[in-house]
């Protein structure tokens, strides 16, 4: 297991953009219109997304609302113009609306204050407890949950970060796909935090270089 205490920030991950800019106006583009057959044709509960984008702080406005209104916000930044799976997770959520909203209202609470835990509720073990709602996008929901606060303690983790993490940044027993147990998910939370308060920044904004990557990967 990679001592994370050993870990410093690669240069070309330290956030430069104002936080605005990288992270409340961070728009992606999405199949709006899908998600409002989908969401009502299922009767599921919830508003779904209008436009043909959206924005973090567009998603995490959702915060205040049900826990279903934030994860179709969710799901669908988190998919973009991709679709793929997102039949099957709304099939799966239709098929016991009553479960799924408590185990999402209660891992939304938990990303307040324990990241791990919140991660464990949503995946004990070796599972997840929602059909086809992997660490990848349920850790975007965890995320979103907490309504842009620059302190919120649960982040995003998916491929894209994990990989970046292992082969640039030097977390060699970080597996690069996941899933990925709930202790390793609390370290990642740890990591950013501890990277944030050294570069005087919010973790999400460390996330957010992570997935970039490297100037050269970027354009």
């Amino acid at each position: 297991m990679t001592d994370l205490a050993t870990l410093a920030l690669p240069a070309w991950a330290v956030p430069a953009q104002p936080r605005r800019a990288a992270i409340d106006e961070h728009v992606i583009h999405i199949k709006g219109e899908w998600w409002r057959d989908a969401v009502s044709s299922r009767s599921l509960p919830g508003t779904p997304p209008a436009g043909p984008t959206i924005t973090r702080a567009e998603v995490w406005a959702a915060e205040s609302l049900d826990v279903f209104t934030l994860l179709w916000r969710t799901l669908a930044w988190g998919s973009g113009r991709y679709l793929r799976q997102n039949a099957r997770r709304l099939d799966a959520i239709a098929a016991d609306v009553p479960r799924v909203e408590d185990l999402l209202s209660r891992a939304a609470v938990e990303s307040r204050r324990d990241p791990a835990a919140a991660y464990a509720l949503l995946r004990p073990e070796r599972r997840n407890e929602i059909l086809w709602l992997g660490p990848s996008f349920f850790t975007k929901f965890l995320y979103f949950a907490g309504g842009g606060a620059p302190g919120h303690p649960s982040l995003i983790l998916d491929r894209v970060v994990a990989t970046r993490l292992r082969e640039r940044c030097g977390w060699a027993s970080l597996h690069h796909a996941g899933p990925w147990p709930a202790e390793t998910y609390g370290r990642y939370c740890d990591l950013l935090a501890r990277w944030a308060y050294d570069n005087r920044c919010a973790p999400d904004e460390i996330e957010r270089t992570l997935f970039a990557g490297e100037p050269e990967e970027r354009s």
